[in-house]
């Protein structure tokens, strides 16, 4: 990002952006050995569901809460053989997430993060939380027979189902 977009992003943005997330009104620019870089400007503030891609990635910069972990898979485990625990441990180890304080590290907060996108488009595609959550619960024959939760752990799972979930919004065969 050079100079003059950091600039145009400090003056276009307001004290509340359309995604739902609290930014402060001009970001501060720091110049260091040739590099623009803007200062974290995001307050720390509960998942949304519909925050785009770009707010999603700085907040899991930041890292997420436990706290907003745990409504995450408090929402999704109903759908789940395992009960919410499990649910997160198959996802974020218990030793990551017992060693982290209030702020999940950048790995789980990352994992989080893919958990709530590919989440907020299930929700697109099926309609509703409920059959959303049915369907990342269930097995697919497109991830040869594994759950689209189970493969949400790695970057690679993550794309995958979101293809899947791209195919299945626009209507290509799957």
């Amino acid at each position: 990002m050079n100079h003059a977009e950091v600039v145009k992003m400090g003056q276009t943005r307001s004290a509340k952006s359309q995604a739902g997330l609290i930014v402060s009104p001009r970001p501060k620019v720091v110049r260091s050995s040739g590099t623009v870089r803007t200062t974290r400007f995001l307050a720390h503030s509960p998942i949304n569901f519909d925050m785009n891609l770009g707010g999603m990635a700085f907040k899991a910069a930041d890292g997420l809460s436990k706290e907003e972990a745990s409504r995450l898979f408090q929402r999704i485990a109903p759908g789940s053989s395992l009960p919410v625990g499990k649910l997160r441990a198959e996802l974020i180890p218990d030793s990551s997430w017992k060693r982290a304080g209030k702020t999940l590290g950048p790995q789980a907060s990352q994992t989080t993060a893919r958990l709530a996108h590919i989440f907020s488009v299930a929700v697109r595609v099926w309609g509703n939380e409920r059959d959303a959550i049915d369907w990342l619960n269930g097995p697919h024959p497109e991830l040869r027979g594994a759950t689209p939760l189970s493969l949400i752990k790695t970057e690679a799972g993550g794309r995958a189902v979101e293809a899947l979930l791209g195919a299945l919004e626009y209507g290509f065969p799957v």
